[in-house]
């Protein structure tokens, strides 16, 4: 099995690098577009990303989490997200399509109030391509826009029960970040004449190599034997890091031969990304609803309501003379519910049917982008339904989660590009079963 996990570790870090999760022409701007966090299990409850989780789940978007894991129960966590986007602006439209492996984390308890947790994510990415015909008077000139690449997030976090009794849970965690990757703006203008390729070619590239770093907390408050509290917040503070950008000009006898480039302009200049303060503030409240009297079961169903808002800031530079971004500061609305037809899975595993083992997942979201245009914000606004399927073979906490999203993003006012979407989540959690824990300590006799 470890053999196994390390293989996918080299297959995704491989694979990221070649792949961006939008297809956005919106994502020119600043480092591209920053992910708010795709997983399978939290796309599924409207984007609730980091007010739920227990010893099941690996919830790196709230680092406090991790002293919720199970003693000896390592969690391995891959996660492949993929989209298809039909863009419309005017009469013209196109279908475009993105898939690509999100995340890659290791979880563990490390002693009775303290977790551990590391793997990789995405922090922003930027993906477009389009081209457009412009006739000059005397010749047609082709233009062609792609945007690519992407910044990485390598992460270690680590968080402790400051409460942890039977009723009450207080902790605190951190996730301390590595920011890596670039994003690259090309413009390229080509001599529409079937005699000669003549071009130009411009980049714009922003390499990042920074640190990062996010506090997270959670309150849960067991209020009665049935009804259960939690209250999750996540902080960013302003934090700016360090990037070099590079400005190129290109002119060529023949644009697809490198070789025959003759440099205009050749620039590199270091300097820094700003970010101000962005926080997440959430609340989860669990209902053990009535039993169920089945012909030869009870079951102990069970509800989570969940509700959050995040508020993002901007992200401004500071390098050379380049002085700013056309960006905003966002906002993020979520709101979940997941039905569990039995709270008590481990216990009745044996005793319950198929369909009475998964989790029930439903959720909307509403949030603006960073993006505007004319004064006006543009919008991101969907609805999402998701499974929970357990894996309790020899008592292991694996599980399979799947997620669909639809929605629509754009600008409110006629004539503007518009996004219309489905997207889907598939996770895997692997956990060892209880025969074979991993990071188990030996002690000699």
């Amino acid at each position: 099995m470890r053999h196994t996990l390390s293989l996918l570790f080299i297959v995704f870090i491989s694979g990221i690098y070649g792949q961006s999760s939008t297809k956005d022409p919106i994502s020119y701007s600043g480092i591209g577009e920053q992910a708010s966090g795709s997983h399978s299990i939290y796309n599924a409850l409207g984007k609730n990303n980091f007010n739920f989780f227990d010893s099941t789940q690996l919830n790196f978007f709230n680092p406090a989490s991790y002293s919720t894991l199970s003693s000896g129960n390592t969690l391995f966590s891959l996660d492949v997200t993929s989209r298809l986007s039909r863009y419309d602006q005017g009469s013209a439209s196109e279908l475009s399509g993105t898939a690509l492996v999100e995340h890659f984390a290791i979880g563990f308890k490390m002693k009775k109030k303290m977790g551990l947790a590391f793997g990789l994510r995405p922090y922003s990415t930027r993906g477009y391509s389009f081209s457009e015909k412009q006739f000059t008077g005397t010749d047609t000139l082709e233009y062609t826009y792609i945007g690519t690449g992407g910044i990485q997030n390598l992460f270690l976090g680590f968080s402790y029960g400051i409460l942890n009794k039977k009723n009450t849970k207080l902790a605190l965690g951190f996730n301390a970040s590595y920011l890596f990757g670039s994003v690259n703006n090309q413009r390229k203008s080509l001599l529409v004449d079937p005699n000669t390729s003549q071009g130009g070619l411009s980049y714009d590239i922003f390499q990042m190599r920074a640190f990062h770093y996010e506090i997270g907390t959670y309150y849960r408050q067991a209020i009665t034997k049935k009804q259960q509290l939690m209250l999750s917040a996540v902080v960013e503070p302003a934090q700016s890091y360090n990037t070099t950008y590079k400005e190129e000009l290109y002119t060529a006898s023949n644009i697809n031969t490198p070789s025959s480039y003759d440099t205009l302009v050749y620039n590199v200049t270091s300097g820094k990304v700003n970010v101000g303060l962005c926080f997440k503030l959430g609340i989860n409240y669990l209902f053990a609803l009535p039993d169920w009297q089945r012909k030869t079961r009870i079951l102990h169903p069970g509800l989570n309501v969940m509700l959050s808002y995040a508020d993002y800031s901007s992200v401004h530079p500071e390098i050379g003379t380049l002085t700013k971004w056309d960006l905003v500061d966002y906002t993020k609305l979520s709101f979940g519910l997941q039905f569990n037809p039995e709270l008590r899975i481990s216990e009745n595993f044996t005793n319950l049917k198929a369909l009475e083992k998964f989790s029930y997942r439903l959720g909307a979201y509403q949030q603006t982008l960073p993006y505007f245009k004319n004064d006006r914000v543009y919008e991101e606004r969907g609805l999402t339904f998701g499974l929970g399927i357990p894996i309790l073979a020899q008592q292991s906490l694996s599980s399979l989660n799947i997620s669909f999203q639809f929605g629509q993003r754009g600008l409110n006012e006629a004539n503007a590009l518009k996004e219309s979407f489905i997207g889907m989540n598939f996770g895997l959690i692997v956990s060892p079963s209880s025969f074979d824990k991993w990071f188990r300590k030996r002690k000699l006799d």
